[in-house]
């Protein structure tokens, strides 16, 4: 599967030293795909694979690609996880705020997940992430945690302590 796969040119990556799928999930909560089925679809050629370096630009029946040539397509799944989420926030936001936030994803104090499913040091920027269970289990916590931040049951900030009335 391996060997076909990387001959239709997919990237294959095996993790930091070779670590496999198991520590790019405790370090970043992603970067890995499980074959449901798709590989073998991309592998017999019934699902095209273009690199996007290889994309000049796209428009609604598909992408201009840098050799000049069009590729037509009804879909267009872009597989976006390579980087860390510190650099989306270091490019959309800048160094301030990313240097506020810290890491995301691996653990931190305490062994939980640093800045993800919870407030976060820049108020407001929330991160939920990783496979579809953990979104939908995560989502509700998530989301009553920006509840009770709007309601101001919560700081903002996590830097700020919190006030418990008795």
């Amino acid at each position: 599967m391996l060997d076909g796969l990387a001959r239709v040119g997919f990237k294959l990556d095996f993790g930091d030293g070779g670590t496999g799928w198991q520590f790019k999930y405790l370090t970043r909560g992603g970067g890995y795909y499980f074959n449901v089925g798709c590989s073998d679809l991309v592998v017999r050629g019934e699902i095209g694979l273009e690199q996007f370096s290889d994309i000049e630009a796209f428009f609604a029946e598909g992408a201009t690609m840098r050799s000049g040539g069009t590729l037509g397509a009804e879909l267009i799944v872009l597989a976006t996880g390579y980087k860390p989420q510190e650099y989306l926030v270091r490019k959309l936001f800048g160094e301030e705020i990313a240097a506020r936030v810290g890491p995301i994803w691996g653990f931190g104090e305490g062994q939980e997940l640093r800045n993800m499913y919870t407030r976060t040091g820049q108020p407001g920027l929330w991160f939920i992430a990783g496979s579809l269970a953990q979104c939908r289990i995560n989502s509700k916590y998530l989301a009553l945690q920006i509840k009770a931040t709007e309601e101001g049951l919560l700081p903002r900030d996590t830097r700020a302590p919190i006030h418990r009335s008795s």
